[in-house]
């Protein structure tokens, strides 16, 4: 008799973890798909890939352009600049938002592409793509686009 409850108790956890990792696996998998959207006022195209959202302006534009905008636009944002880089046509600038734990972060980086500029907004430690827009949307405001 014991050892029939023994089982059905691990039994019963099992389907209990059966459960969650079917739960975590589906929550996973629609965090990583991939949206397209359009930013700013000039049609530049955005690709959200989680936890990161990349995009390429026209041409024209250099790194040291987005890492100034970006600046500017995550202080307005209240966000506190953490870390800012500049070397050869790449940039990389860090911000913490206002009220945040320690590992929520803002990354931008810029690098080249071509005769163009890849912009990568990263939200640390879990994607967040409404974020990641609304930073795009303000670096492409304050650079004309």
């Amino acid at each position: 008799m014991a050892s029939e409850r023994g089982n059905g108790r691990n039994q019963g956890r099992m389907r209990i973890l059966l459960g969650i990792l079917i739960v975590s696996a589906s929550l996973l998998g629609s965090g990583c798909a991939r949206t397209v959207a359009v930013q700013g006022y000039h049609d530049v195209w955005a690709w959200w890939s989680s936890p990161s959202l990349e995009a390429k302006l026209p041409a024209g534009y250099r790194a040291s352009d987005v890492v100034s905008a970006s600046d500017v636009a995550l202080r307005r944002m209240g966000y506190t600049i953490t870390e800012r880089r500049e070397t050869d046509g790449r940039s990389l600038l860090t911000a913490r938002p206002p009220g945040s734990g320690v590992w929520d972060r803002v990354v931008v980086q810029a690098r080249p592409a071509g005769r163009r500029i890849r912009v990568i907004v990263t939200t640390r430690p879990l994607g967040d793509e409404d974020r990641a827009r609304l930073v795009l949307d303000e670096m492409l405001v304050l650079l004309g686009l």
